[in-house]
Parts: C-alpha cells; sequence; structure tokens
C-alpha cells in the first residue's frame, strides 16, 4: 500500500528523502493501517503532530489510510486556521 505523505515544518527532518517535505510511504500489505502506523513508519510520535489531515479532511492519528491516500501532518507549533473552525472526525 503506498500513501503519499506531506510533512510541515519541523517534522520534515523525520524524512529527509521526501522532496519539499513530501514523499511516498510503502506499508507492508493491504492493512488495515491507521494514520497512527504511517506516523511510526515514519519515527514520528503522537506528540509531535498537532494537525492531521487525511485527503484534505482534518482527522485523528485512528483514522484509517488505503492505497492511494494523502496524509498530511503538522507540528504543535504550526498554527492553521482549520484546527478553529474545522471539526476533526474522531474516524
Amino acid at each position: 500500500m503506498r500513501v503519499t505523505v506531506k510533512l510541515g515544518s519541523i517534522l520534515r527532518a523525520k524524512a529527509p528523502a521526501f522532496v519539499g517535505g513530501e514523499g511516498i510511504v510503502e506499508m507492508p500489505g493491504d492493512g488495515p493501517w491507521a494514520v497512527s502506523d504511517i506516523m511510526a513508519a515514519l519515527g514520528i510520535r503522537h506528540d509531535e503532530v498537532n494537525v492531521i489531515y487525511r485527503n484534505h479532511v482534518l482527522v485523528a492519528p485512528v483514522a484509517p489510510v488505503a492505497d492511494g491516500d494523502r496524509v498530511a501532518l503538522f507540528p504543535p507549533i504550526f498554527i492553521h486556521f482549520s484546527q478553529f473552525y474545522l471539526e476533526r472526525k474522531t474516524e
């Protein structure tokens, strides 16, 4: 399974091979996988992430991911308007 991952700000140091903070994470088999598994594959702890998008929707770390999804991770120092105006999905 392949997921495109975009890392914001200081999280980019976790994946130096990514270009412009964006790259592909390959997970073995078809899963099931969650955003937290993608984070673990990159060595990113939960406390290092404040804002998570999956396919442009604000989600929690437990949100499932599928082949072809796009995941964006931003650290606590990153402030984005969406964290104030959008409700985070719990799935």
